[in-house]
């Protein structure tokens, strides 16, 4: 017996000696990264970046720690004998790819409806002069300026006249929520799970909460997924506030 709790002692102390918590920050190329999920698969433990990238989690050595997020690539290290982690830095590679693709259309689509504009303008313009040319002729004072007022005058008419209705705000309903995430490539059950956090046996909960957000059905939109998931990443956080208030009382 007394043999028995020397073994026991010796094993304890060598687990102290080996066991230590990994701190750091999460970077990429231009920012922090905010909902990596970190993750000792040793271990099988788990925690997510905070908004200012920072982490931390329990590890020994030899563990290996992965660092995984929909919108840079994984990255795995294994933790060394005599190495610090406690101020460690990790750097992600952001999927160029993906990422680029989305603002170059962003971008090629600006561009399109502001050169769109711009001619339908143009042409307004040319088609008014055509009807109304006395009130485009210069007037009879010495310096031969336009009439300003009534151009200034028709340029509103036609500027209120063509301003677009603005969206009118439609909440995304329950059966679009349980849609998305069961069809959509990137917002399916394993974005909750991991980036999100949100246990499986409570996504019926989460689905319920994200209704009665309210949010906006413009979000669904392929241009707009990348605001959809900042808002699940937020409402996620609301989400398990909550949870933890309830276990609490």
């Amino acid at each position: 017996m007394h043999k028995l709790r020397i073994l026991f002692f010796l094993f304890f102390i060598s687990q102290c000696v080996t066991a230590q918590s990994v701190i750091g920050t999460i970077y990429d190329d231009k920012t922090i990264v905010e909902g990596v999920v970190v993750k000792n698969l040793t271990t099988k433990m788990a925690t997510v970046s905070n908004e200012e990238g920072r982490f931390k989690i329990a590890a020994s050595v030899q563990d290996s720690i992965s660092f995984q997020v929909f919108t840079h690539e994984e990255k795995i290290i294994v933790l060394k004998d005599g190495v610090s982690y406690t101020a460690i830095v990790i750097e992600l590679t952001r999927k160029v790819n993906q990422l680029d693709e989305v603002i170059i259309k962003k971008e090629a689509e600006f561009v399109f409806e502001e050169k769109e504009l711009q001619d339908s303008f143009n042409q307004q313009m040319k088609t008014h002069i055509e009807l109304y040319p006395e009130q485009y002729e210069f007037n009879s004072n010495p310096n031969n300026n336009l009439n300003f007022v009534n151009i200034g005058k028709r340029l509103w008419k036609l500027i209120k006249k063509d301003k677009p209705k603005p969206t009118p705000f439609v909440p995304i309903k329950l059966e679009q929520y349980i849609g998305l995430f069961k069809e959509d490539p990137i917002l399916n059950d394993r974005f909750l799970i991991e980036t999100v956090k949100i246990p499986y046996k409570f996504k019926p909960l989460f689905i319920d909460f994200c209704v009665s957000k309210n949010i906006d059905s413009e979000l669904l939109k392929e241009k707009n997924k990348f605001l959809l998931i900042e808002e699940f990443i937020t409402i996620g956080k609301e989400f398990k506030e909550v949870l933890e208030t309830d276990i609490e009382d």
